[in-house]
């Protein structure tokens, strides 16, 4: 059976990769318990902890994120539009979706374009993305291997 996977988009426009990177840098650090570490360029896994409560109530989130030139645009390190996706690893859904939700929100306050959409949905093998406004629909996509 396919393993069914938690994963968040946002696509950014009109930016240099290197200031998308820094957002999202940026946006880690702000947030209290949140750990990062640098897996290649463009790739960041990250680990939140939730503080307050019993120790047996606080099982880490921990994630991936991912930057892609989307297609059509330019080459990788002009400004042109970028996928970010938030990846699941393992972890409480709901908390995913609320640490995820707080960058996301660094990330559109840090953008000066109004062209910043967030993009999430079923991505089966029969079904197409759904593209929504800013804080639009998410949802699990099957995970069918790797990406090109």
């Amino acid at each position: 059976s396919l393993e069914k996977e938690e994963l968040i988009f946002v696509v950014i426009r009109d930016k240099p990769l290197s200031s998308v990177k820094a957002d999202i840098v940026h946006a880690f650090l702000s947030i209290p318990s949140l750990s990062h570490s640098v897996l290649s360029q463009t790739s960041f896994r990250a680990e939140y902890r939730a503080s307050g409560g019993p120790a047996v109530f606080q099982k880490p989130v921990r994630f991936q994120v991912d930057i892609s030139a989307s297609e059509g645009g330019a080459a990788p390190k002009d400004s042109g539009v970028f996928s970010v996706s938030f990846t699941l690893i393992s972890g409480p859904s709901r908390r995913f979706k609320r640490v995820v939700e707080t960058i996301q929100a660094q990330l559109l306050s840090s953008h000066d374009q109004p062209s910043v959409q967030a993009l999430a949905g079923e991505c089966g093998p029969t079904a197409s993305p759904l593209w929504g406004p800013v804080g639009g629909l998410r949802g699990r996509k099957t995970r069918m291997g790797p990406r090109p």
